[in-house]
């Protein structure tokens, strides 16, 4: 009876990851055309991390380097938003920097409107976060700058 079960449950849990596969597929897909616009990096699917998860927070490590880090964020087995995370030696952002390049990408993928987005930038380095709304996403930025820079954007789905 134990191995019946196993065994049906295997299809649901391929059936499962499949889904975030593709929809994570398919934001590369879209995120990588955008990329050849701002000349950002692009991701590489197969390169994507494992989903982990602390303290009920569930996320995926899509692209690391030295200069910016995104993120998928989960809501169970569904992506909620997108995180990203640009890191500087100086105490500003270079706007010419593959990081921030990383920024103008992802918003542009998400249909973000980008200017709004840059204003939120400025609010944020002046007050160290900045809250917004733009269509069906929630935008949170923080910046922590003291001797470097390190900008935080969180996006997620109403």
């Amino acid at each position: 009876m134990k191995k019946l079960i196993f065994v049906l449950l295997i299809p649901i849990f391929l059936i499962g990851c499949g889904v975030n596969a593709k929809e994570l597929d398919s934001f590369a897909e879209d995120y990588n055309q955008s990329a050849r616009k701002y000349d950002a990096t692009e991701l590489v699917p197969d390169e994507f991390g494992e989903i982990e998860e602390e303290d009920g927070e569930k996320w995926r490590e899509l692209f690391n380097s030295k200069e910016h880090t995104i993120e998928a964020l989960y809501d169970g087995n569904n992506v909620k938003g997108y995180y990203i995370n640009v890191k500087s030696d100086t105490n500003s952002i270079d706007k010419t920097g593959k990081g921030y390049n990383a920024v103008l990408t992802l918003a542009d993928t998400l249909g973000l409107d980008i200017d709004k987005l840059e204003d939120g930038m400025q609010t944020a380095f002046n007050e160290s976060f900045h809250d917004y709304e733009d269509g069906e996403h929630s935008i949170r930025i923080s910046v922590i700058n003291v001797t470097s820079a390190s900008m935080s954007i969180t996006v997620e789905k109403k």
